[in-house]
């Protein structure tokens, strides 16, 4: 039985299936609008809370209105098939450029990203994190621009116990460390994605080739990509390292929002950027060869072999693209989508208990909106009624305090600083009691414990100057070599922090505060070099406590080496290997490296 119509849609021509279901072009039959409708596959609905799911995605993706985001125009179910429309976007993907041979320059590359953050921090800013950001969901319109595809899909899939013949949950070529870990899914997941996307644009390939999906997400978990000047030598460094930093494993490691983020490219572009084209340049996304394609629109369960990315040209087809088969093809017998002219077919009853025969029902987000507003509307006088009674009761609660409330006293203000300064790590952060400090130095400056508190508001400076130099911002870096040095320390602290703490021993010795070598300091200045010391003592101190937690289980592995040299020198040569690989950089494991080497070596020369 062919497909014929969904809701108000008359359904015209297949543009590409994938696990989730089969996207079509359609036409609303009143207003003839033309659109993008994907129908779910039917099994999709017997998963037990799908949809409830679904309804709970569509309501977050109502609240996505931006350009750079592929507008929903409607939702609903008819005759078991729950489907979706969204605006029509009529150009190519950038994974069809990518599998068409085509290579972004820097600056092209640059500007696609800064666009996509601007979608995200929308949807960032809504609370929804895309999971799936690829080539694939990225799309080109005619002018150049991209737009985001299939927000909310990879989170309602992998919320499902269903498999796909060819589909994954998510694409593992673009994964975060987190979700290939199965740990939780934050906004920087879209980050890290969107670094593989780069990488992607400029080097013809994704930062990982692997032969099966658990190798892939092993690579993304662990790996380090080569970088991408390797495959793109015309890339600057800066950009390069950028996408290092958007690569990190640790999602503390990137940048902290993709605002940031996108500020940070802007200026970076308009730093290295060339002079501007002349006006005839085609705009970005825009090749002479570019062909509207259809098919570039939602395939968001797509996923990638390593063999789709060879930098050669060849034709992407949709059955290339959409493996698995969807809408009870398999019973039909349909695995190919059908040829020009010929209208999509499905099995005309829904799979038992998906939903009673015949149901239909369809909403539009501009109809629901409108509704909204009338039920606001009607309840607009009942609202200020209720405001006005809160008011009244404010300003009666109001009057009260005011009679009851007296200056505290110096006795309740010190208790209050005591008591936080008391609880644990509370005199690390004296932030939250910044105002009883300085009321109190302002209110009783002749009080007995006021030099305590004095030396309270003394370690909140001291405190406010460390972050400022840790976010490493403007001139509070810059001001002199000793701010800088303590912000790049600070920035490496978290990914390398055996360098860090050699930066700072460094510092310290070649400013020292005291002796013959001691130079011309300012106060702020012989402050920081406080701040040095103290971070330095905190990272000595987090070196000494690894070392009591592991070295001893690292011990022990280095002893069961030891006992395999006779039987098993090759076994026992590759955990030596193993320990100098995994912890060669750490300081605290020093005397366990050392030996492993000293072992090494002793093998190599019976060989």
């Amino acid at each position: 039985m062919q497909i014929e119509q969904l809701g108000p849609y008359r359904i015209g021509r297949k543009l590409g299936k994938g696990g989730m279901g089969s996207v079509y072009e359609a036409t609303d039959g009143a207003s003839g609008q033309r659109v993008a409708v994907k129908a779910l596959s039917p099994q999709l609905a017997m998963a037990e809370g799908f949809r409830e799911r679904f309804e709970a995605e569509i309501e977050s993706l109502k609240k996505l209105q931006h350009e750079g985001i592929v507008r929903l125009l409607g939702y609903g179910e008819d005759d078991g098939i729950l489907f979706y429309s969204m605006e029509l976007v009529e150009g190519p993907s950038l994974e069809q450029e990518i599998n068409a041979g085509r290579r972004f320059e820097w600056n092209e590359t640059l500007g696609i990203a800064t666009q996509v953050c601007r979608a995200l921090k929308h949807a960032h800013d809504h609370g929804i994190v895309h999971r799936d950001i690829k080539p694939a969901n990225l799309l080109l319109t005619a002018d150049g621009r991209v737009k985001i595809a299939d927000f909310g899909i990879a989170r309602l899939f992998g919320a499902t116990q269903l498999t796909t013949a060819g589909g994954v949950l998510g694409t593992a070529d673009y994964m975060s460390p987190e979700q290939a870990d199965g740990r939780a899914v934050t906004d920087k997941c879209d980050q890290y994605s969107l670094g593989c996307v780069m990488y992607a644009l400029l080097a013809g390939r994704p930062p990982f080739r692997a032969r099966s999906m658990p190798e892939m997400l092993q690579l993304q978990r662990f790996a380090e990509p080569e970088p991408v000047r390797r495959y793109a030598p015309q890339a600057p460094e800066q950009l390069d390292r950028l996408i290092q930093q958007l690569l990190s494993k640790e999602p503390a490691g990137r940048f902290p929002n993709v605002l940031v983020l996108s500020r940070h490219m802007e200026a970076m572009q308009k730093a290295l950027s060339r002079p501007v084209r002349p006006p005839e340049d085609p705009p970005l996304g825009v090749t002479p060869d570019t062909r509207l394609d259809l098919t570039a629109v939602f395939n968001a369960d797509a996923t990638l072999s390593p063999d789709d990315l060879e930098l050669s040209p060849r034709e992407t087809t949709d059955s290339a693209v959409y493996s698995a088969i969807t809408l009870s093809e398999e019973a039909s017998g349909e695995g190919s989508p059908p040829a020009d002219g010929e209208a999509p077919s499905v099995v005309a009853a829904a799979p038992p208990g998906t939903t009673a025969p015949g149901k239909r029902r369809f909403t539009t987000v501009d109809e629901e909106a409108r509704r909204r507003t009338e039920e606001q509307r009607a309840q607009r006088w009942l609202i200020a009624l209720q405001l006005l009674l809160l008011a009244t009761s404010v300003v009666a609660l109001g009057w009260f305090g005011w009679w009851l409330t007296w200056p505290a006293s110096a006795d309740q203000l010190y208790a209050q600083i005591g008591a936080h300064v008391d609880e644990e790590g509370g005199a690390d952060d004296l932030r939250p009691i910044a105002g009883e400090i300085e009321e109190f130095l302002t209110r009783y400056p002749s009080d007995r414990r006021a030099a305590e508190v004095r030396s309270y508001q003394q370690d909140l400076e001291l405190q406010r100057r460390a972050r400022q130099l840790r976010r490493g911002f403007g001139a509070a870096a810059a001001e002199h070599p000793i701010g800088e040095a303590f912000a790049e320390a600070m920035r490496l602290k978290g990914a390398n922090p055996a360098r860090a703490a050699e930066l700072l021993e460094q510092l310290l010795i070649l400013y020292p505060t005291e002796g013959p070598a001691a130079g011309a300091l300012n106060d702020q200045q012989r402050s920081d070099l406080k701040l040095a010391r103290q971070e330095l003592d905190n990272l000595r101190r987090s070196f000494k406590q690894r070392a009591e937690e592991q070295l001893p289980q690292l011990a022990e592995r280095l002893a069961a080496a030891r006992r395999l040299e006779r039987r098993a020198p090759g076994q026992a040569a590759a955990m030596y290997r193993a320990l100098v690989e995994l912890y060669g950089e750490a300081p605290w494991a020093g005397p366990v490296v050392r030996q492993a080497e000293e072992r090494l070596m002793v093998l190599d020369g019976q060989r």
